[in-house]
Protein backbone atom coordinates (compact mmCIF):
# COMPACT_ATOMS: atom_id res chain seq x y z
CA UNK A 1 0.00 0.00 0.00
CA UNK A 2 2.80 2.09 -0.23
CA UNK A 3 5.73 3.58 -2.51
CA UNK A 4 9.48 2.72 -0.87
CA UNK A 5 11.59 4.86 -3.44
CA UNK A 6 15.22 4.16 -2.11
CA UNK A 7 18.01 3.17 -4.35
CA UNK A 8 15.77 2.79 -7.81
CA UNK A 9 15.82 4.89 -10.89
CA UNK A 10 13.65 7.70 -12.05
CA UNK A 11 11.50 5.83 -13.97
CA UNK A 12 11.59 2.77 -11.14
CA UNK A 13 10.58 5.44 -8.41
CA UNK A 14 8.25 7.05 -10.68
CA UNK A 15 6.52 3.82 -11.72
CA UNK A 16 6.47 2.67 -8.23
CA UNK A 17 4.87 6.25 -6.67
CA UNK A 18 1.61 6.23 -9.54
CA UNK A 19 1.20 2.60 -9.47
CA UNK A 20 0.69 3.19 -5.50
CA UNK A 21 -1.55 6.11 -6.61
CA UNK A 22 -3.41 4.20 -9.04
CA UNK A 23 -3.84 1.07 -6.50
CA UNK A 24 -5.53 3.54 -4.28
CA UNK A 25 -7.91 4.91 -6.43
CA UNK A 26 -5.73 8.69 -6.72
CA UNK A 27 -4.63 8.02 -10.33
CA UNK A 28 -6.14 7.16 -13.66
CA UNK A 29 -4.36 8.88 -16.58
CA UNK A 30 -1.09 8.77 -18.57
CA UNK A 31 2.20 10.28 -17.37
CA UNK A 32 5.30 11.04 -19.19
CA UNK A 33 8.49 12.46 -18.15
CA UNK A 34 11.01 13.10 -20.38
CA UNK A 35 14.60 14.47 -20.13
CA UNK A 36 16.76 16.18 -23.18
CA UNK A 37 14.26 15.58 -25.71
CA UNK A 38 14.21 11.19 -24.67
CA UNK A 39 11.33 9.94 -22.90
CA UNK A 40 12.07 8.53 -19.89
CA UNK A 41 9.01 7.22 -18.39
CA UNK A 42 5.86 6.88 -19.66
CA UNK A 43 2.49 4.79 -18.39
CA UNK A 44 -0.99 4.41 -18.67
CA UNK A 45 -3.48 3.77 -15.96
CA UNK A 46 -6.76 3.13 -15.15
CA UNK A 47 -9.58 3.54 -17.69
CA UNK A 48 -10.61 5.78 -20.42
CA UNK A 49 -14.26 4.32 -20.37
CA UNK A 50 -14.97 2.49 -17.72
CA UNK A 51 -18.72 1.11 -18.83
CA UNK A 52 -16.51 -0.47 -21.64
CA UNK A 53 -13.46 -1.16 -19.57
CA UNK A 54 -11.67 0.53 -22.71
CA UNK A 55 -7.80 1.10 -20.49
CA UNK A 56 -6.57 4.47 -21.42
CA UNK A 57 -3.14 4.04 -23.54
CA UNK A 58 -0.35 6.78 -25.28
CA UNK A 59 -2.85 7.95 -27.56
CA UNK A 60 -5.80 8.73 -25.19
CA UNK A 61 -7.08 12.39 -25.09
CA UNK A 62 -7.82 14.61 -21.78
CA UNK A 63 -8.64 18.07 -21.37
CA UNK A 64 -6.17 20.27 -20.59
CA UNK A 65 -8.22 22.98 -18.74
CA UNK A 66 -6.69 25.87 -17.55
CA UNK A 67 -3.14 24.78 -18.60
CA UNK A 68 -5.32 25.74 -21.94
CA UNK A 69 -4.44 28.98 -20.37
CA UNK A 70 -0.44 28.68 -21.38
CA UNK A 71 -1.65 28.62 -25.14
CA UNK A 72 -3.62 31.22 -25.15
CA UNK A 73 -1.08 33.31 -23.49
CA UNK A 74 1.15 32.14 -26.09
CA UNK A 75 -1.38 33.20 -28.92
CA UNK A 76 -1.09 36.79 -27.28
CA UNK A 77 2.53 36.72 -27.37
CA UNK A 78 3.26 35.83 -30.82
CA UNK A 79 0.48 38.71 -32.23
CA UNK A 80 2.61 40.87 -29.95
CA UNK A 81 5.61 40.06 -31.82
CA UNK A 82 4.18 40.77 -34.83
CA UNK A 83 2.81 44.29 -34.09
CA UNK A 84 -0.51 43.28 -33.58
CA UNK A 85 -0.84 43.70 -30.36
CA UNK A 86 0.41 45.71 -27.55
CA UNK A 87 0.51 44.13 -23.29
CA UNK A 88 0.24 47.53 -22.09
CA UNK A 89 -2.61 48.94 -23.94
CA UNK A 90 -6.09 48.80 -22.29
CA UNK A 91 -8.08 46.27 -23.09
CA UNK A 92 -11.20 48.79 -23.71
CA UNK A 93 -8.75 50.38 -26.79
CA UNK A 94 -9.65 46.76 -28.33
CA UNK A 95 -12.95 46.40 -27.07
CA UNK A 96 -14.70 49.78 -26.53
CA UNK A 97 -17.51 48.30 -24.75
CA UNK A 98 -15.28 46.66 -21.58
CA UNK A 99 -16.61 48.71 -19.08
CA UNK A 100 -13.62 48.56 -16.97
CA UNK A 101 -10.44 51.25 -18.44
CA UNK A 102 -7.64 50.48 -16.30
CA UNK A 103 -7.38 46.87 -17.16
CA UNK A 104 -4.07 46.49 -19.84
CA UNK A 105 -3.87 43.32 -22.25
CA UNK A 106 -0.92 42.19 -19.60
CA UNK A 107 -3.14 42.56 -16.17
CA UNK A 108 -5.54 39.77 -17.83
CA UNK A 109 -2.06 37.27 -18.68
CA UNK A 110 -0.90 38.04 -15.14
CA UNK A 111 -4.04 37.28 -13.25
CA UNK A 112 -3.46 41.00 -11.97
CA UNK A 113 -7.04 42.63 -13.47
CA UNK A 114 -9.35 42.40 -10.63
CA UNK A 115 -12.26 40.40 -12.89
CA UNK A 116 -13.55 37.80 -11.31
CA UNK A 117 -13.18 34.27 -12.16
CA UNK A 118 -16.14 32.99 -14.64
CA UNK A 119 -18.25 31.43 -11.66
CA UNK A 120 -18.98 35.01 -10.68
CA UNK A 121 -20.19 36.60 -13.75
CA UNK A 122 -22.07 33.55 -14.90
CA UNK A 123 -23.75 31.75 -12.30
CA UNK A 124 -26.78 33.60 -11.61
CA UNK A 125 -27.50 33.59 -14.94
CA UNK A 126 -27.28 29.59 -15.41
CA UNK A 127 -29.66 29.39 -12.05
CA UNK A 128 -32.51 31.29 -14.22
CA UNK A 129 -31.46 29.76 -17.62
CA UNK A 130 -30.28 26.24 -16.66
CA UNK A 131 -29.49 25.26 -20.16
CA UNK A 132 -27.45 28.12 -21.37
CA UNK A 133 -24.89 27.48 -23.63
CA UNK A 134 -22.30 30.00 -22.66
CA UNK A 135 -19.72 31.15 -24.60
CA UNK A 136 -16.29 33.50 -25.37
CA UNK A 137 -18.72 36.41 -27.20
CA UNK A 138 -21.19 36.54 -24.64
CA UNK A 139 -18.55 37.76 -22.05
CA UNK A 140 -18.79 41.61 -23.06
CA UNK A 141 -22.39 41.70 -22.78
CA UNK A 142 -22.64 39.94 -19.04
CA UNK A 143 -19.53 42.44 -17.95
CA UNK A 144 -21.13 45.42 -18.79
CA UNK A 145 -24.23 44.50 -17.00
CA UNK A 146 -22.40 42.84 -14.01
CA UNK A 147 -20.03 46.63 -13.72
CA UNK A 148 -23.36 48.00 -12.50
CA UNK A 149 -22.76 46.61 -9.37
CA UNK A 150 -19.55 45.59 -9.37
CA UNK A 151 -16.21 47.84 -9.61
CA UNK A 152 -12.81 46.20 -8.92
CA UNK A 153 -12.17 44.96 -5.57
CA UNK A 154 -8.70 47.02 -6.14
CA UNK A 155 -6.84 48.98 -8.84
CA UNK A 156 -5.58 46.56 -11.46
CA UNK A 157 -1.70 45.56 -11.04
CA UNK A 158 -2.02 46.03 -7.05
CA UNK A 159 -2.59 42.21 -6.37
CA UNK A 160 -2.69 38.68 -7.77
CA UNK A 161 -6.43 37.39 -8.47
CA UNK A 162 -6.77 34.09 -10.76
CA UNK A 163 -9.21 34.79 -13.23
CA UNK A 164 -10.08 32.45 -15.85
CA UNK A 165 -12.64 34.84 -16.98
CA UNK A 166 -9.32 37.82 -17.90
CA UNK A 167 -8.89 34.38 -20.02
CA UNK A 168 -11.67 34.54 -22.47
CA UNK A 169 -11.44 38.37 -22.86
CA UNK A 170 -7.95 37.14 -23.93
CA UNK A 171 -9.33 34.35 -26.81
CA UNK A 172 -11.63 37.03 -28.10
CA UNK A 173 -8.87 39.57 -28.75
CA UNK A 174 -6.62 36.85 -30.33
CA UNK A 175 -9.57 36.05 -32.96
CA UNK A 176 -10.13 40.18 -33.52
CA UNK A 177 -6.42 40.59 -34.14
CA UNK A 178 -5.79 37.33 -36.09
CA UNK A 179 -9.51 37.36 -38.19
CA UNK A 180 -9.31 33.52 -37.23
CA UNK A 181 -11.01 31.42 -34.54
CA UNK A 182 -9.18 30.36 -31.58
CA UNK A 183 -9.16 26.86 -32.29
CA UNK A 184 -8.35 28.04 -36.40
CA UNK A 185 -5.53 30.25 -34.74
CA UNK A 186 -4.24 27.28 -32.61
CA UNK A 187 -4.50 24.67 -34.93
CA UNK A 188 -2.34 26.68 -37.45
CA UNK A 189 -0.07 28.49 -35.37
CA UNK A 190 0.82 26.49 -32.35
CA UNK A 191 -0.25 23.04 -32.98
CA UNK A 192 0.84 22.38 -36.35
CA UNK A 193 3.85 24.04 -35.84
CA UNK A 194 4.79 22.18 -33.27
CA UNK A 195 3.49 18.66 -34.63
CA UNK A 196 1.23 18.63 -31.52
CA UNK A 197 -0.84 16.32 -33.97
CA UNK A 198 -3.90 14.99 -31.76
CA UNK A 199 -4.43 17.82 -30.27
CA UNK A 200 -7.79 20.54 -30.95
CA UNK A 201 -10.02 22.98 -28.92
CA UNK A 202 -13.36 21.55 -28.57
CA UNK A 203 -15.94 23.46 -30.38
CA UNK A 204 -18.73 20.65 -30.30
CA UNK A 205 -19.71 18.18 -27.98
CA UNK A 206 -19.60 15.68 -30.57
CA UNK A 207 -15.68 15.85 -30.17
CA UNK A 208 -16.58 14.00 -26.85
CA UNK A 209 -17.58 10.24 -28.63
CA UNK A 210 -13.65 10.83 -30.57
CA UNK A 211 -12.64 7.36 -30.18
CA UNK A 212 -9.15 8.51 -28.25
CA UNK A 213 -10.99 11.04 -25.97
CA UNK A 214 -11.52 9.78 -22.45
CA UNK A 215 -14.49 10.32 -20.81
CA UNK A 216 -14.31 12.03 -17.17
CA UNK A 217 -15.05 10.79 -13.92
CA UNK A 218 -15.43 11.30 -10.28
CA UNK A 219 -15.85 9.14 -7.03
CA UNK A 220 -18.79 10.28 -5.62
CA UNK A 221 -17.76 10.27 -1.63
CA UNK A 222 -14.72 8.92 0.20
CA UNK A 223 -17.26 6.49 2.03
CA UNK A 224 -18.76 4.62 -0.83
CA UNK A 225 -15.97 5.66 -3.79
CA UNK A 226 -18.47 5.03 -6.31
CA UNK A 227 -17.41 6.19 -9.65
CA UNK A 228 -19.43 8.26 -11.66
CA UNK A 229 -19.43 9.72 -15.22
CA UNK A 230 -19.62 13.50 -14.68
CA UNK A 231 -21.70 14.13 -17.79
CA UNK A 232 -24.45 12.69 -16.12
CA UNK A 233 -24.18 14.43 -12.62
CA UNK A 234 -26.68 17.49 -12.65
CA UNK A 235 -24.44 19.27 -10.42
CA UNK A 236 -21.74 19.57 -12.46
CA UNK A 237 -23.84 20.70 -15.66
CA UNK A 238 -22.06 24.01 -15.18
CA UNK A 239 -18.98 22.91 -16.26
CA UNK A 240 -20.02 20.18 -18.34
CA UNK A 241 -22.56 22.18 -20.69
CA UNK A 242 -23.03 25.22 -19.82
CA UNK A 243 -19.33 26.22 -20.14
CA UNK A 244 -18.42 23.11 -21.73
CA UNK A 245 -17.52 25.30 -25.44
CA UNK A 246 -15.64 27.81 -23.40
CA UNK A 247 -12.06 29.10 -24.73
CA UNK A 248 -9.08 30.65 -24.10
CA UNK A 249 -9.17 29.68 -20.11
CA UNK A 250 -9.61 25.78 -21.05
CA UNK A 251 -10.86 24.01 -24.04
CA UNK A 252 -8.08 22.55 -25.38
CA UNK A 253 -7.95 18.40 -25.64
CA UNK A 254 -4.31 17.22 -25.82
CA UNK A 255 -1.88 13.79 -25.06
CA UNK A 256 1.28 13.39 -22.94
CA UNK A 257 2.97 12.73 -26.39
CA UNK A 258 1.62 16.33 -28.20
CA UNK A 259 2.54 18.00 -24.47
CA UNK A 260 6.03 16.88 -24.85
CA UNK A 261 6.30 17.90 -28.76
CA UNK A 262 4.90 21.57 -27.47
CA UNK A 263 7.88 21.44 -24.23
CA UNK A 264 10.49 20.59 -27.36
CA UNK A 265 8.77 23.24 -29.54
CA UNK A 266 8.35 26.22 -26.89
CA UNK A 267 12.39 25.70 -25.97
CA UNK A 268 13.56 25.46 -29.61
CA UNK A 269 12.31 28.81 -30.44
CA UNK A 270 10.09 27.40 -33.27
CA UNK A 271 7.02 29.28 -31.11
CA UNK A 272 8.11 32.23 -29.75
CA UNK A 273 11.70 33.95 -29.68
CA UNK A 274 13.86 33.79 -26.67
CA UNK A 275 13.46 37.33 -25.43
CA UNK A 276 10.13 37.00 -25.43
CA UNK A 277 10.22 33.45 -23.55
CA UNK A 278 12.20 34.86 -21.22
CA UNK A 279 9.48 38.10 -20.60
CA UNK A 280 6.74 35.10 -19.99
CA UNK A 281 8.96 33.44 -17.46
CA UNK A 282 9.58 36.61 -15.59
CA UNK A 283 7.53 36.98 -12.68
CA UNK A 284 4.97 39.40 -12.92
CA UNK A 285 5.71 43.15 -10.83
CA UNK A 286 3.01 44.36 -9.00
CA UNK A 287 2.48 48.17 -8.77
CA UNK A 288 4.58 47.66 -5.40
CA UNK A 289 7.30 46.34 -7.17
CA UNK A 290 7.08 42.70 -5.39
CA UNK A 291 6.48 39.57 -7.22
CA UNK A 292 2.83 38.31 -7.97
CA UNK A 293 3.05 35.67 -5.68
CA UNK A 294 -0.40 33.18 -6.10
CA UNK A 295 1.12 30.50 -3.32
CA UNK A 296 3.90 30.44 -1.32
CA UNK A 297 5.59 28.36 -3.57
CA UNK A 298 5.12 29.72 -7.13
CA UNK A 299 5.08 33.27 -8.65
CA UNK A 300 3.45 34.02 -11.90
CA UNK A 301 4.48 35.08 -14.90
CA UNK A 302 2.34 36.02 -18.49
CA UNK A 303 0.99 32.52 -18.97
CA UNK A 304 3.10 30.24 -16.91
CA UNK A 305 3.82 29.87 -13.22
CA UNK A 306 7.48 30.10 -12.24
CA UNK A 307 8.17 27.97 -8.88
CA UNK A 308 9.91 29.84 -6.71
CA UNK A 309 12.74 27.29 -5.49
CA UNK A 310 15.68 27.01 -8.46
CA UNK A 311 18.09 24.76 -6.43
CA UNK A 312 17.12 21.72 -9.03
CA UNK A 313 16.44 24.26 -12.05
CA UNK A 314 14.14 26.98 -12.68
CA UNK A 315 10.52 25.30 -13.40
CA UNK A 316 8.12 26.91 -15.36
CA UNK A 317 4.51 25.27 -15.68
CA UNK A 318 0.76 25.17 -15.16
CA UNK A 319 -2.04 22.85 -14.00
CA UNK A 320 -5.72 22.60 -14.85
CA UNK A 321 -9.34 21.02 -12.95
CA UNK A 322 -12.41 21.00 -14.47
CA UNK A 323 -15.07 18.00 -12.53
CA UNK A 324 -13.46 14.38 -13.33
CA UNK A 325 -10.04 15.80 -14.97
CA UNK A 326 -6.83 17.10 -13.43
CA UNK A 327 -4.00 18.01 -15.62
CA UNK A 328 -0.04 18.80 -14.89
CA UNK A 329 3.00 20.05 -16.83
CA UNK A 330 6.18 21.34 -15.50
CA UNK A 331 9.69 22.21 -17.50
CA UNK A 332 12.22 22.46 -16.03
CA UNK A 333 14.67 25.07 -17.95
CA UNK A 334 18.40 24.55 -16.95
CA UNK A 335 17.66 20.42 -16.69
CA UNK A 336 15.83 20.44 -20.49
CA UNK A 337 13.14 17.88 -18.30
CA UNK A 338 9.79 17.90 -19.07
CA UNK A 339 6.90 16.18 -16.79
CA UNK A 340 3.50 15.61 -17.50
CA UNK A 341 0.09 14.14 -15.93
CA UNK A 342 -3.09 14.27 -17.15
CA UNK A 343 -5.83 12.29 -15.48
CA UNK A 344 -9.87 11.49 -16.62
CA UNK A 345 -10.76 11.26 -12.97
CA UNK A 346 -10.93 13.75 -10.62
CA UNK A 347 -7.76 13.36 -7.35
CA UNK A 348 -5.86 14.94 -5.36
CA UNK A 349 -3.60 17.49 -7.65
CA UNK A 350 -1.09 17.68 -5.00
CA UNK A 351 0.46 14.25 -5.96
CA UNK A 352 2.16 15.39 -8.79
CA UNK A 353 3.90 18.04 -7.09
CA UNK A 354 5.17 14.50 -5.46
CA UNK A 355 6.09 13.46 -8.69
CA UNK A 356 7.98 16.81 -9.37
CA UNK A 357 10.51 15.64 -5.52
CA UNK A 358 10.90 12.48 -6.96
CA UNK A 359 12.27 13.95 -10.59
CA UNK A 360 14.71 16.00 -8.03
CA UNK A 361 16.45 12.97 -6.93
CA UNK A 362 14.30 12.36 -3.28
CA UNK A 363 12.65 9.79 -1.94
CA UNK A 364 8.54 9.50 -1.34
CA UNK A 365 6.66 7.30 0.02
CA UNK A 366 2.64 7.23 -1.22
CA UNK A 367 0.60 6.88 1.88
CA UNK A 368 -3.37 6.12 1.84
CA UNK A 369 -4.96 8.36 3.72
CA UNK A 370 -6.52 6.99 7.82
CA UNK A 371 -9.49 9.63 7.33
CA UNK A 372 -10.65 8.08 4.30
CA UNK A 373 -10.59 4.46 5.33
CA UNK A 374 -12.02 5.58 8.39
CA UNK A 375 -15.38 6.80 6.24
CA UNK A 376 -15.21 3.54 4.65
CA UNK A 377 -15.10 1.71 7.80
CA UNK A 378 -17.61 3.55 10.00
CA UNK A 379 -19.87 3.30 6.37
CA UNK A 380 -19.91 -0.82 6.10
CA UNK A 381 -19.29 -1.44 9.56
CA UNK A 382 -20.70 -0.66 13.22
CA UNK A 383 -18.38 2.29 14.74
CA UNK A 384 -17.14 0.47 17.44
CA UNK A 385 -15.12 -1.57 14.87
CA UNK A 386 -13.88 1.47 12.75
CA UNK A 387 -12.76 3.16 16.22
CA UNK A 388 -11.21 0.16 16.81
CA UNK A 389 -9.80 -0.24 13.45
CA UNK A 390 -8.16 3.42 12.85
CA UNK A 391 -6.66 3.66 16.59
CA UNK A 392 -5.04 0.50 15.45
CA UNK A 393 -3.93 1.54 12.24
CA UNK A 394 -2.95 5.17 13.65
CA UNK A 395 0.74 4.25 14.31
CA UNK A 396 1.67 2.78 11.46
CA UNK A 397 2.90 5.96 9.93
CA UNK A 398 5.23 3.88 7.16
CA UNK A 399 1.67 2.58 5.78
CA UNK A 400 -0.88 5.68 6.53
CA UNK A 401 -1.21 8.75 6.91
CA UNK A 402 -3.35 11.46 9.27
CA UNK A 403 -4.45 15.02 8.21
CA UNK A 404 -7.20 16.90 9.57
CA UNK A 405 -8.05 18.67 6.50
CA UNK A 406 -9.17 14.72 5.17
CA UNK A 407 -11.32 14.35 8.39
CA UNK A 408 -12.73 17.71 7.75
CA UNK A 409 -13.63 16.31 4.29
CA UNK A 410 -15.08 13.31 5.45
CA UNK A 411 -17.85 14.91 8.02
CA UNK A 412 -18.30 17.06 5.32
CA UNK A 413 -19.49 14.11 3.19
CA UNK A 414 -21.41 12.35 5.74
CA UNK A 415 -23.28 15.76 6.26
CA UNK A 416 -24.67 16.27 2.52
CA UNK A 417 -25.34 12.60 2.50
CA UNK A 418 -27.57 13.55 5.38
CA UNK A 419 -25.78 10.79 7.44
CA UNK A 420 -26.25 12.68 10.73
CA UNK A 421 -24.51 9.50 13.23
CA UNK A 422 -21.64 9.26 10.79
CA UNK A 423 -20.92 12.80 10.79
CA UNK A 424 -20.90 13.25 14.51
CA UNK A 425 -18.76 10.24 14.67
CA UNK A 426 -16.38 11.29 12.43
CA UNK A 427 -16.06 14.57 14.83
CA UNK A 428 -15.99 13.15 17.72
CA UNK A 429 -12.70 10.75 16.32
CA UNK A 430 -11.10 14.63 14.99
CA UNK A 431 -11.27 15.17 18.56
CA UNK A 432 -10.03 12.32 20.22
CA UNK A 433 -7.25 11.96 17.84
CA UNK A 434 -6.25 15.88 18.04
CA UNK A 435 -7.69 17.22 21.64
CA UNK A 436 -6.02 20.26 20.86
CA UNK A 437 -6.65 21.16 17.86
CA UNK A 438 -8.99 24.32 17.32
CA UNK A 439 -9.95 23.10 14.03
CA UNK A 440 -11.29 19.97 15.35
CA UNK A 441 -13.91 21.56 17.79
CA UNK A 442 -14.39 23.88 14.78
CA UNK A 443 -15.95 20.71 12.47
CA UNK A 444 -17.74 19.50 15.73
CA UNK A 445 -19.56 22.72 16.42
CA UNK A 446 -20.38 23.67 12.79
CA UNK A 447 -21.45 19.56 12.46
CA UNK A 448 -23.70 20.67 15.78
CA UNK A 449 -25.44 23.64 14.08
CA UNK A 450 -25.69 21.74 11.23
CA UNK A 451 -28.18 19.47 13.34
CA UNK A 452 -29.82 22.07 15.35
CA UNK A 453 -27.52 21.12 18.38
CA UNK A 454 -27.24 24.94 19.31
CA UNK A 455 -25.98 24.10 22.98
CA UNK A 456 -23.22 21.91 21.83
CA UNK A 457 -21.79 24.06 19.35
CA UNK A 458 -21.86 26.90 21.27
CA UNK A 459 -19.40 24.73 23.68
CA UNK A 460 -17.28 23.26 20.75
CA UNK A 461 -16.54 27.22 19.64
CA UNK A 462 -15.95 28.14 23.06
CA UNK A 463 -13.71 25.28 23.56
CA UNK A 464 -11.86 26.31 20.20
CA UNK A 465 -11.59 29.88 21.34
CA UNK A 466 -9.97 28.92 24.03
CA UNK A 467 -7.00 26.81 22.01
CA UNK A 468 -6.93 29.37 19.56
CA UNK A 469 -8.30 33.21 21.05
CA UNK A 470 -7.03 34.61 17.80
CA UNK A 471 -9.75 33.08 15.87
CA UNK A 472 -12.13 35.32 14.51
CA UNK A 473 -13.81 32.69 12.54
CA UNK A 474 -15.21 30.83 15.60
CA UNK A 475 -16.03 34.22 17.55
CA UNK A 476 -18.06 35.17 14.88
CA UNK A 477 -19.99 32.41 14.79
CA UNK A 478 -20.04 31.84 18.94
CA UNK A 479 -21.96 35.41 19.22
CA UNK A 480 -24.08 34.58 15.80
CA UNK A 481 -25.07 31.18 17.99
CA UNK A 482 -25.43 33.22 21.47
CA UNK A 483 -27.02 35.83 19.99
CA UNK A 484 -24.87 38.48 20.88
Amino acid sequence: MHSLVYGQSISQKLDQYYSALNTDNEMSGNVLFAERNKVVYSKSFGFADNATNKPNDPDSQFELASISKIFTAIAILQLRDKGLINLDTTFKHYFPVFPYPGITVRHLLSHTSGLPDIEGLVDSIFTKHPDTLWSINDDLAALALYSRSHSLPFTPGDKWSYSSLGYHLLALLVEKTSKQTLAAYMHDQVFKPAGMHHSYIQTSFSQKQEPHRTKNYMFSNHFEMKLQWVDTLPDWKEWTHNLALMTGGGGIVSTTTDLLSFDIAVRSGKLLNPKTLEEAYTPYQLNNGLPAQPSDITYCGLGWFIFKDTSHGRTVWGSGANPGTISFYASNLDQKQCFVVLRNCKCNPIRDLDGLTILNGKSIAYHPSLAFLYARALYTKKREQADEEVLRLLTDTANYTLKESELNRVSLEFRRARLKTLAIATCEMHIRLFPQSADAFKDYALTMSVYGEKDKAIEAYKKALEINPADAESEGKLKKLSGN
